[in-house]
């Protein structure tokens, strides 16, 4: 009877356990992901803030409006300069965003590189963890989704080309109607998605914020503020422009089906243990990364450059990583075991004949996380 019922209670442990996994892992991000951390989005529509009180209320990060629309100095946000004063001076990290109208593709009027040209002309000099291109004007949703992604790709790849990390911050609605935001995923691009509730409801991709509210309160700023969750910490990117190089990474869930979020350096690994990675995507901030996986059973299958694929098939675990970059600095890669439930050393290799350092991983054994960051 006491085997039974403790047996019964597993059963219902285990139940509870994966039933939160899937839950978390539809809403963007994973089932080991620490509490999200608590962040702003700024303009000048919220006055003058105090920056002391935003700090000492704990608040983690803030993203602040540059400006709207075409490179005009008239378009610029008024507060811009003083909110990125005030975050420096209380360590607080920031990203910066711009709200996009643009309807061409190019030309001074209406167009994204005339918003490009905005927002480097605002930020030259400066050290935002990440660029947004802010899509919701509802004037250009005539262009269609194809237009509109393009749109957000020029814009992402331009920061990119500039040392940056960019995204795409989107309402639900957007993202699941207006955008493809599979291929804005799968570039590597930063997924912001605002939905005012108590819960998010966009499954498409995964994503790295939310805007849970527009009428957050927060000490030093006398207006209603938005106010986001942030899942995977990407405040510690900024340019590569510092010197600095970030490799963002995922694996594919074979559990869950599903590509997990994106990870940038070690902020956290990709991947759940228990469960074996079939597939991985990569992108740097600057430069080429290319990549291969060995499937177990199987051989090394062919190289990826960047995004261009994944490496891996979909339905068949992987037990080994080769990983090398073109930019002359050190890529460090390592693997953690399913079978033994530990991680094997970092290594700098790219050599299948040389099992100390050419390779992470080990014959037969799957891997279910991995973790990598360059110097």
């Amino acid at each position: 009877m006491y085997k039974r019922n403790r047996l019964s209670v597993i059963k219902k442990v285990m139940a509870i356990f994966l039933i939160c996994c899937c839950i978390l892992t539809v809403s963007g991000y994973k089932t080991y992901a620490t509490t999200p951390k608590v962040g702003i989005d700024v303009s000048n529509h919220n006055g003058v803030i105090n920056w002391d009180q935003v700090k000492a209320s704990g608040i983690s990060y803030a993203i602040l409006r540059v400006g709207f629309g075409d490179n005009y100095t008239s378009q610029d946000d008024t507060q811009f300069a003083n909110n990125v004063a005030g975050c420096i001076a209380n360590n607080i990290p920031y990203a910066v965003y711009l709200y996009s109208y643009a309807t061409n593709l190019t030309g001074s009027s209406a167009s994204i590189d005339s918003e490009i040209a905005h927002v480097k002309r605002l930020i030259s000099g400066k050290n935002p963890f990440a660029v947004y291109i802010d899509m919701e004007d509802s004037s250009t949703v005539y262009l269609g989704k194809t237009t509109l992604t393009s749109f957000a790709t020029r814009f992402c790849d331009s920061m990119i080309a500039s040392g940056y990390k960019a995204g795409v911050y989107a309402n639900t609605y957007w993202f699941n109607n207006n955008l493809d935001a599979t291929t804005l995923f799968n570039k590597g691009y930063s997924i912001w998605v605002a939905e005012y509730n108590t819960t998010c409801n966009y499954t498409k991709t995964p994503y790295d914020m939310w805007q849970y509210t527009s009428s957050g309160s927060v000490p030093g700023i006398s207006t209603s503020v938005d106010k986001n969750y942030m899942y995977n910490d990407i405040t510690n990117g900024g340019s590569s422009n510092q010197g600095t190089i970030d490799v963002t990474y995922q694996t594919y869930d074979d559990v869950n089906n599903t590509w997990l979020p994106n990870v940038v350096n070690t902020s956290d690994y990709a991947g759940i243990f228990g469960h074996d990675v079939t597939g991985v995507y990569a992108n740097l901030s600057s430069g080429n990364i290319y990549y291969k996986v060995h499937v177990k059973g199987g051989s090394w299958l062919p190289e990826v450059a960047n995004r261009s694929d994944y490496a891996g098939i979909l339905t068949s675990p992987i037990d080994g990583l080769m990983v090398k970059t073109d930019t002359g600095k050190t890529i460090h890669y390592r693997v953690h075991l399913r079978t033994t439930g530990a991680w094997l050393p970092y290594v700098t290799g790219y050599n299948t004949a040389d099992s100390n350092n050419g390779y992470a991983g080990i014959y037969g054994n799957e891997i279910d996380a991995i973790q990598m960051y360059l110097d």
